[in-house]
């Protein structure tokens, strides 16, 4: 359990790092750990300046199925990288909470046909669960 806090601690404060790399594989490792002490700075991360951080903080936080993420997760929806948005729609649907429907559906609409294709696939998953 200390040992995997300490991975826990260490992987929060590669989140920080100046190298976007060292960031983005801290939010990869951060889901594969699962450790729920990981769900708030993920969702700070979805703010970060590199999109590559942004993406893999958007499907970590899937990981986690965690209502907290909800909110964030449908502002990044709007993100101008379609890899975010992607990750985006995925996450929402692995949470399915009600409150992604709508920004689900506009994705559907999406410029990108990834993009389109996972939110139509994400809007169906969270509307079997309600």
């Amino acid at each position: 359990m200390v040992e995997e806090h300490k991975r826990i601690d260490f992987l929060l404060n590669e989140l920080k790092s100046d190298d976007w790399k060292v960031r983005e594989d801290a939010a990869e490792l951060l889901a594969e750990v699962g450790d729920s002490d990981a769900v708030e700075p993920l969702i700070e991360a979805l703010q970060d300046d590199d999109w590559h951080v942004r993406e893999a903080s958007a499907l970590a936080l899937g990981i986690f199925e965690d209502k907290r993420a909800v909110k964030p997760l449908i502002k990044v929806m709007d993100d101008e990288k379609a890899n975010v948005r992607y990750g985006a729609a995925l996450s929402l649907s692995m949470i399915g909470d009600k409150r992604a429907v709508d920004v689900l559906k506009k994705a559907t609409e999406d410029d990108n046909s990834v993009v389109r294709k996972v939110a139509s696939v994400a809007l169906k998953e969270v509307k079997s669960r309600l």
